[in-house]
């Protein structure tokens, strides 16, 4: 069985080959023709008359045999003819071709005449160059070209009309010298023709990264400025509302809408830049110690409300006692988050949705762990499957419409997992749940004492406080202000960047605060 592999991946190696044989061949046909015809006349004008007919009947037969051997190659895929049975043909005839010409040549050179072996000198060194311009590619193309012609060769010197000439041995080593210098010039035209292939394929590559990362982009604006509208509208809406202030019992109800609306806004937002810092590999990742059992506890924690609210039950396995590990939680959680919020979204109500985590000793003194998120909804279907890690991408046209999203959430959980040195998958059935694993060693970590608190006593804020905030965008200086306006500081009523008047350099600020215009300048 494993021979079969092997005999069949060999034909298939060869069939792109033989496609660019196929075509140099195809341009080589005049030369051939015309080949052909000149050693029918050097058998005529020697006095070989009686070899006309049968060469050119052969000849030309042989012509038309590779000429239909090597068409298919021209015109279909390699891929479509990578069988044992069109390889074998292709190669057959290439090899019947180099045997009948290395057969007049060689019997051009024995006929003892001057002119004739000159002609035969020639003829033998430009079917050798035809043949590696033909085969430059394949070894095994190479030699099946040029054997008979290399067997002609060192058949010369015993072939000669007076073998026992003085000049015998300069001629076999004149021989070995050219079948040498052809090997050379066919293997270094072969490394160059390789490296042409590379820099081709590379650059081919290169341009398919680029229209799809073009794609990408253009898939990211309008899916982004789509899902944007939903929260910028409830947000709009909202202030709307609260700026009417005709109905005040419905404030808080509001205020709640625009919150959500903002966080919503800011997960987006949060997943493009992850998206974009991990593609230009800008991503950083902390080392520190952390408990995994209270990193257990604190998921279940988090997302219990969320699944009371929609009807959901939560199972979350507590860990026996705590584990420390060293690692980055935070983007460990964003990883888990994200898992966990996919599957609550689609656990439909009355389900069940189980977070559950094992671990054993690694390598060295690493801890494997495995994070397992299970859920009860639709499934993932298997075409959905194969791009389910795509960015921009959601499982089906029904589930963007329903869920929305921006298809983000699992790629960049997966580029955090692998740049952790893990790996995320999934696995599951159309209609019967999902299961997300991440697979992660991670070294273990210090336990830190919990125990210890900050005992300093807290800052005592002076009422008469107060705070300048610069920044250069209106809406950003109104935030600053709304936030500022606290108990312990005095509220800033605009903070403004500009260029002063002492020219370039120095950049001016200038602010309101207390109703009181102020004007600064600094070096920049």
């Amino acid at each position: 069985m494993d021979d079969d592999r092997l005999d069949a991946s060999w034909f298939a190696a060869m069939a792109p080959h033989l496609t660019l044989a196929a075509r140099e061949r195809l341009k080589q046909t005049p030369v051939r023709v015309t080949m052909g015809l000149l050693i029918a006349w050097v058998f005529w004008m020697a006095g070989l008359k009686s070899f006309v007919g049968p060469w050119l009947a052969i000849s030309t037969a042989v012509q038309i045999f590779e000429y239909f051997a090597m068409e298919p190659y021209r015109r279909r895929s390699a891929a479509a003819l990578s069988d044992a049975r069109p390889v074998l043909t292709a190669l057959s005839s290439a090899g019947l071709f180099s045997i009948t010409f290395a057969v007049a040549i060689a019997v051009m050179w024995s006929h003892g005449d001057q002119v004739m072996t000159a002609i035969a000198v020639m003829a033998i060194a430009g079917t050798l160059v035809s043949n590696m311009v033909s085969g430059i590619g394949s070894q095994t193309l190479f030699l099946i070209g040029a054997l008979p012609y290399f067997a002609t060769l060192f058949a010369m010197p015993f072939i000669a009309p007076k073998p026992a000439s003085p000049a015998l041995a300069p001629l076999i080593g004149s021989v070995i010298l050219l079948v040498l210098a052809v090997i050379v010039i066919w293997s270094r035209l072969k490394s160059a023709r390789a490296q042409e292939v590379a820099a081709l394929n590379e650059a081919q590559r290169r341009l398919e990264q680029a229209e799809r990362a073009m794609a990408d982009r253009a898939a990211m604006a309008a899916i982004v400025s789509h899902e944007l509208r939903t929260p910028v509208s409830a947000i709009l809406a909202g202030a709307h509302v609260i700026r009417k202030g005709d109905r005040p019992e419905t404030t808080p109800e509001t205020a709640q809408l625009i919150m959500d609306a903002g966080r919503l806004m800011t997960g987006m937002l949060n997943d493009l830049l992850d998206h974009s810092k991990i593609e230009a590999r800008a991503m950083t990742l902390e080392a520190r110690d952390f408990d995994l059992a209270a990193f257990m506890d604190d998921t279940a924690r988090f997302w219990a409300a969320a699944a009371d609210e929609k009807g959901l039950r939560l199972g979350v396995s507590p860990m026996a006692e705590p584990l420390w590990l060293k690692g980055d939680p935070f983007r460990l959680r964003q990883i888990v988050n994200n898992l966990m919020s996919n599957a609550l979204k689609f656990t439909p109500q009355g389900g069940c949705v189980t977070f559950g985590v094992t671990t054993r000793d690694g390598a060295l003194d690493d801890v494997a762990v495995v994070m397992t998120v299970a859920d009860q909804g639709p499934g993932i279907a298997p075409d959905a499957m194969a791009r389910l890690f795509s960015p921009f991408a959601q499982g089906s046209a029904q589930v963007a419409r329903t869920y929305g999203g921006t298809g983000l959430g699992l790629t960049v959980s997966r580029d955090l997992a692998r740049l952790m040195g893990g790996e995320l998958s999934a696995r599951s059935e159309d209609g019967q749940g999902a299961v997300f694993m991440l697979e992660i060693s991670l070294p273990r970590g210090v336990p830190v004492d919990q125990a210890l608190e900050d005992t300093a006593a807290p800052p005592v804020l002076d009422r008469r406080l107060r705070v300048l905030a610069v920044d250069d965008h209106e809406i950003n200086r109104r935030t600053l202000a709304l936030g500022s306006a606290s108990p312990g500081c005095r509220a800033v009523d605009g903070v403004g960047w500009g260029i002063g008047p002492e020219g370039p350099g120095r950049a001016g600020v200038r602010c309101r605060v207390d109703g009181r215009q102020h004007a600064r300048h600094r070096r920049q």
